[in-house]
């Protein structure tokens, strides 16, 4: 066994230092904030290979708090996942809060930061859970979305974070908080797409963003700009009863960040 051991460490050592020598771009941004088509189109549009989300953590979400805690090292992470790593654009939005750690291991790679107006990105989370946004107390156990996923379960309860929520949006404002807060603290960085400047321009932004990496246009995207990649979520005219008293937990949580990023203190119509 301890033979074992010391092959598959020095097999991990090799295959870190070899990712360590390229030149991913990882594509960050708290869920439903337009992450996966972005990333799906300049895919299509570079004709360059894209991990769309490290779907074989999806078993662990566990992994996040080890993660956070020490328990489990990034680079046994890395290591565990290294085919999805290796590829040219990695899309994760569980990779959002590892920004720092990305850029240990991956000393070459190039950011891109998804930012979308708060309070219709939490709807659209909640849509995808098929959970209201009005509740003070939310029981995964009486929805069946949540019930069968812990990985949304986790992303419900900031306290992993370090965040005590009052409520399941709290948890939720405060993720798209630690967001804003990861790009604000070295915007040079990062290229920042708003998604709401993608729905307004997808084919202008996607082969904008190509451009800006350096990446030659190989694919024409202007016929598959409207895949959906994502399902639907419901629109909504009035968020003050839509969320109800939770509406100051995002304003709390949000509110500076969202203006610093151009967006109006004006309660937004939702997208989708």
């Amino acid at each position: 066994m301890r033979g074992f051991e010391r092959i598959r460490r020095a097999h991990k050592q090799k295959v870190l230092a070899k990712l360590r020598q390229t030149e991913p771009v990882f594509i960050l941004g708290v869920q439903k904030s337009g992450t996966t088509a972005i990333a799906a189109l300049l895919a299509e549009a570079t004709g360059l290979p894209a991990t769309l989300d490290i779907t074989r953590a999806i078993n662990r979400p566990g992994a996040k708090i080890l993660r956070r805690y020490g328990v489990e090292g990034f680079d046994d992470f890395i290591y565990r996942y290294r085919k999805e790593f290796s590829r040219k654009i990695v899309k994760e939005p569980g990779l959002t809060f590892d920004y720092e750690c990305l850029r240990t291991y991956f000393p070459k790679a190039r950011f891109v930061m998804i930012m979308r107006e708060p309070k219709d990105n939490i709807r659209s989370i909640l849509n995808r859970l098929k959970v209201p946004g009005n509740l003070k107390e939310l029981d995964p156990e009486e929805w069946p979305e949540l019930k069968r996923s812990p990985a949304w379960r986790i992303n419900l309860d900031s306290s992993w974070l370090g965040h005590w929520p009052e409520s399941y949006v709290d948890s939720l404002a405060y993720r798209w908080r630690l967001s804003a807060e990861t790009y604000f603290s070295q915007p040079e960085a990062f290229i920042l797409i708003r998604y709401e400047d993608f729905l307004a321009d997808k084919k202008g932004i996607v082969e904008g963003l190509a451009q800006n990496l350096g990446f030659g246009i190989a694919s024409d995207v202007a016929g598959k700009v409207d895949n959906q990649y994502q399902s639907k979520g419901k629109r909504v005219m009035d968020y003050e009863e839509y969320y109800g008293g939770n509406i100051a937990c995002i304003r709390q949580q949000c509110g500076d960040f969202s203006e610093r990023l151009g967006y109006s203190s004006r309660l937004p119509k939702s997208t989708k």
